[in-house]
């Protein structure tokens, strides 16, 4: 069992303030995530944190998420004036939640993974080939990349999530921690 006290000040200090420990045996995968990643986002294959190349099979990640006995849901709500401003946001929650995972690391949890917000953004060019990241150690793959269905999961914590028309409404956005 983890030190949730111990865990919970290291989130506050890093202003993860919205969230809620959940068993990872409830997340769910789904390889219908990878296709919708195939078949509509502009990153598939460009990415050094995306499928095809670059991440396991759904069914590897499937077993991959049932190896940790605790988990926790970030959640972080934000309103973007212009769509190009996500970018920007997403890398610095990103970087703010690699940080907070090496924290986590150091504080004893050998075994801790977190899953960004967004696509890896912490180079503004990626060079696609995992093999060869500038960032192995912060590089990480989103949820929806290992087939999470971060939707259906996440409202079973009850936490707010709509697919939105425009970005002129609020964006409900989720990180996943991994951690034993």
């Amino acid at each position: 069992m983890a030190d949730q006290k111990l865990l919970e000040s290291i989130f506050l200090k890093y202003g993860l303030e919205d969230f809620r420990w959940i068993c990872p045996g409830e997340i769910i995968v789904g390889q219908w995530v990878r296709f919708k990643c195939m078949f509509g986002c502009p990153e598939y294959g460009k990415n050094g944190c995306c499928p095809p190349d670059n991440v396991p099979s759904v069914a590897q990640c499937r077993a991959f998420v049932q190896e940790y006995g605790e988990g926790v849901i970030f959640h972080m709500a934000k309103h973007v004036d212009k769509p190009e401003d996500r970018e920007a946001w997403s890398r610095k929650i990103h970087k703010k939640l690699s940080e907070m995972e090496r924290e986590v690391f150091l504080s004893g949890y050998h075994k801790v993974f977190v899953l960004p917000i967004d696509n890896c953004l912490l180079c503004r060019e990626c060079n696609k080939d995992r093999k060869q990241c500038v960032n192995p150690r912060t590089a990480r793959p989103t949820a929806e990349a290992l087939g999470i269905d971060v939707y259906a999961t996440v409202r079973q914590y009850g936490f707010p999530i709509d697919v939105l028309p425009d970005y002129s409404q609020t964006m409900n956005r989720y990180a996943f921690l991994l951690v034993e």
